[in-house]
């Protein structure tokens, strides 16, 4: 006799499918919890990666996550002061074991600028998707990975 089984909605479909998906580790960095909560759940709605977010809500406290979760890439908000965000990507930058990390600016408008110039790509959080922030990380990715070959 066969016994029925239950999945509950915390469940992973595709690994219970046996469906691989590729595993990308995203740190996001923001002070709003609203905007930061659903930039997550857009990353956890995308259906052909599995993509691991975990959430910062200053720059001080990156560090230890980034050391922790090795992301391969960092979205983050606009709306710190520009001095921590540009603080933030010379270290990462200076770093042997963090330099390849992929710096995303999560922009609000088109002022704060400055932090254009030491990020590796910007997108409006009024265009944010599923789909747009899914191209605008795997292009990042794709530039590594370009690189290492």
């Amino acid at each position: 006799m066969l016994n029925t089984t239950y999945t509950f909605e915390s469940e992973n479909w595709a690994q219970i499918l046996g469906i691989k998906r590729e595993q990308v580790s995203v740190l996001i960095i923001g002070n709003n919890p609203i905007e930061i909560t659903s930039i997550h759940h857009s990353l956890s709605g995308i259906r052909n990666k599995n993509y691991v977010a975990d959430v910062c809500f200053n720059v001080k406290d990156s560090f230890d996550r980034i050391t922790k979760n090795k992301p391969r890439a960092i979205l983050i908000d606009d709306n710190f002061m520009p001095g921590d965000i540009l603080n933030f990507i010379s270290v990462l930058k200076q770093n042997s074991k963090t330099e390849h990390i992929r710096v995303i600016a999560l922009k609000s408008a088109n002022s704060n600028n400055d932090v254009l110039y030491d990020v590796d790509d910007s997108i409006f959080k009024g265009t944010l998707t599923a789909e747009t922030l899914d191209s605008v990380i795997e292009k990042n990715l794709n530039i590594i990975d370009k690189s290492l070959v």
